[in-house]
């Protein structure tokens, strides 16, 4: 990190130092989704259990899929979209019409790999218009039969149902989705995840015990959510950013060297807590070069400090 001058930040607080309200506030939940509800159904579920105005999820999963569910609440929802953008990992369950080598669907798969076109399926609720998505890896790991197992690490956006369909017209005899499970997720793995009882339990024990050691764990700092490149930003700049201002070269105290031209970079406060995310005018080195001017663009508001 480019460290610009040294200033003393006393607005806000440390992620860490939140109560459980302002956790819930800011804060997201890895839900391991089960198969039956649809996201938008488990986000609403953990929203309940949770006492929380809002919630949201990135990266929607079938109602008949289960793994990975990033659920944000309250101000978390606002970087619903910035989660989306990552890679996804699937093992999947694939059912041929009839039986196959293990060679013949390799083969099959083959044609899958790197660049690929679709059109998202009928059951999705996005536009049904053809794109390319990049498969960055299809490895086929048994075949049983007319059943096939594999994992897939794919471009965002990116529909296994559809890779399935392709694989059977690539056969000649048809294939289809059987089971699939999302095994990573907005840069997070099904290691990182939870049930739904697991979040009920946390809870109960916050509400009824005052015990909130559990719930602190299920429920993360909404800062632990993004990978982007940081910009930290002095106490004086945090109230213009707050109500959509651009950030300006004089209120950055530090930034990594990873801020790109054009990229999106996460803009904290000196305790560490996220107030927005902004598109970048300039490279890292640009930026620390300039003494006055705008250096960025808010793009979405997540922390308003200006009562702060």
């Amino acid at each position: 990190m480019i460290t610009l001058r040294e200033e003393e930040c006393v607005k806000g607080k440390k992620p860490g130092e939140r109560t459980v309200k302002e956790l819930i506030d800011y804060g997201f939940f890895l839900l391991d989704k089960p198969a039956g509800p649809t996201s938008h159904e488990a986000s609403a579920l953990c929203r309940k259990l949770v006492h929380a105005k809002k919630s949201g999820h990135s990266g929607t999963l079938d109602y008949d899929v289960s793994g990975v569910l990033p659920v944000m609440f309250n101000h978390a929802c606002k970087i619903s979209r910035f989660l989306s953008l990552h890679d996804k990992e699937y093992v999947c369950v694939m059912k041929t019409s009839e039986e196959h080598s293990f060679k013949e669907i390799d083969e099959a798969l083959e044609n899958l790999r790197g660049e690929i076109y679709q059109t998202p399926p009928l059951a999705s609720a996005v536009a049904k218009r053809l794109r390319t998505r990049t498969v960055h890896s299809l490895e086929l790991l048994e075949v049983d039969g007319k059943y096939s197992l594999f994992k897939a690490r794919v471009q965002h956006g990116t529909y296994i149902r559809t890779i399935c369909t392709h694989a059977g017209e690539i056969l000649g005899d048809g294939a289809q989705m059987a089971e699939l499970r999302r095994t990573a997720a907005g840069g997070f793995t099904e290691k990182n995840c939870s049930t739904l009882q697991d979040l009920s339990d946390a809870y109960w024990l916050f509400e009824e015990r005052g015990d909130q050691s559990a719930l602190r764990k299920l429920v993360h700092p909404v800062e632990e959510a993004l990978d982007l490149p940081k910009i930290v930003v002095s106490d004086g700049a945090l109230k213009p950013v707050s109500t959509g201002a651009n950030l300006a070269a004089p209120g950055v105290l530090a930034l990594d060297e990873s801020v790109k031209k054009n990229g999106f970079a996460q803009v904290l406060s000196g305790k560490g807590e996220l107030c927005c995310i902004a598109k970048s005018f300039f490279d890292a080195d640009e930026i620390a070069g300039k003494q006055h001017g705008i250096v960025a663009d808010v793009e979405r508001v997540v922390h308003a400090f200006q009562n702060d």
